[in-house]
């Protein structure tokens, strides 16, 4: 069964779509194993969301001892990106 993602207030953002999964996670066992294991399947499975092949996508599981702390990508430029939008190819 594929789930619909609640957009009834307009276009979901990604910190919107996440609240979503944490809450479902949170009351759905099943649900939290799968998205552990193998994100992208089960969102595929459940919402019908493609991810992109490149897209590494990292659920993690916070305990008594252990927390994430998620950084932003940085506003730098790497050398690729930089010679990507320049045109230039070497």
């Amino acid at each position: 069964m594929v789930r619909s993602i609640d957009t009834t207030r307009g276009p979901i953002t990604a910190s919107e779509l996440r609240d979503q999964l944490i809450a479902q996670a949170g009351e759905d066992d099943e649900f939290r194993g799968r998205l552990l294991a193998d994100p992208k399947a089960t969102l595929r499975e459940e919402y019908g969301l493609d991810l992109p092949e490149n897209l590494n996508l990292h659920v993690h599981e916070e305990d008594l001892t252990t927390a994430h702390l998620v950084l932003p990508r940085s506003k730098k430029l790497t050398e690729a990106e930089l010679q990507a939008a320049s045109g230039a190819y070497y």
